[in-house]
């Protein structure tokens, strides 16, 4: 199929994006143009878009975190309690460069969705920085938002050195978890935590279960 001006309309092997084959000489011509061009008429490029901004971890104090026990690594990390059945994916990056964290031990830690106990496990990050974890929607106290404590642990024994700290509060946003437990609170202060991406696996029953995704950053 030809375009208007005798180009081939294709996708690209690598994306599927669109592109137009000009005419031979075309595009050379047009580069050529562009770099002659001067003062107003040159083209700015446009800034990349970044997306939402990442969650950023702050280091603990040495001597504070605590020992993670190994039967605590795990992937199911609620077992048969009762919930909205709630499937985490996290990624770990580095602050500086943006990298992936890979062999961190990423450690969540929530309260119970019934009853005063607490669910807690750890997943060892991949070369990409992610960890999956399946758990349920955690309770919360009256007022208080739902939330999900989360600790990054980088260069511990796993990774044959000391181990550094980072840890931070996730949110799941109330507009989902107020229509699930029929309970209202303020949404957290952006200085409290920071807030998941959540999508219903079935939009007409959210009970069915969840999907919470965020990226989360850690280093000085």
């Amino acid at each position: 199929m030809n375009d208007s001006g005798g180009g081939q309309l294709r996708n690209e092997e690598m994306g599927g994006t669109p592109v137009i084959n000009r005419p031979v000489g075309g595009r050379a011509a047009d580069d050529r143009a562009a770099s002659d061009r001067t003062g107003p008429d040159r083209a700015v490029p446009r800034p990349a878009h970044r997306g939402p901004q990442h969650a950023r971890l702050t280091a603990a104090e040495p001597g504070n975190a605590e020992q993670l026990p190994l039967e605590l690594v795990r992937r199911d990390i609620a077992g048969d309690r009762p919930g909205v059945p709630l499937m985490l994916r996290i990624r770990v990056l580095d602050a500086l460069t943006g990298m992936p964290v890979g062999a961190a031990v990423l450690d969540l830690r929530h309260p119970e969705a019934a009853g005063p106990g607490e669910v807690r496990g750890a997943q060892v990050t991949d070369a990409e920085g992610y960890a999956e974890f399946r758990t349920v929607l955690p309770g919360r106290d009256p007022g208080r938002p739902v939330s999900i404590r989360a600790e990054v642990h980088v260069g511990g024994y796993l990774a044959g050195g000391r181990s550094v700290t980072y840890s931070g509060t996730l949110f799941v946003p109330e507009q989902i978890a107020g229509q699930i437990d029929g309970k209202v609170a303020e949404d957290p202060r952006p200085d409290t935590g920071w807030v998941l991406h959540v999508v219903p696996r079935d939009r007409f029953d959210l009970k069915a279960g969840l999907l919470g995704t965020i990226t989360v950053t850690v280093g000085d």
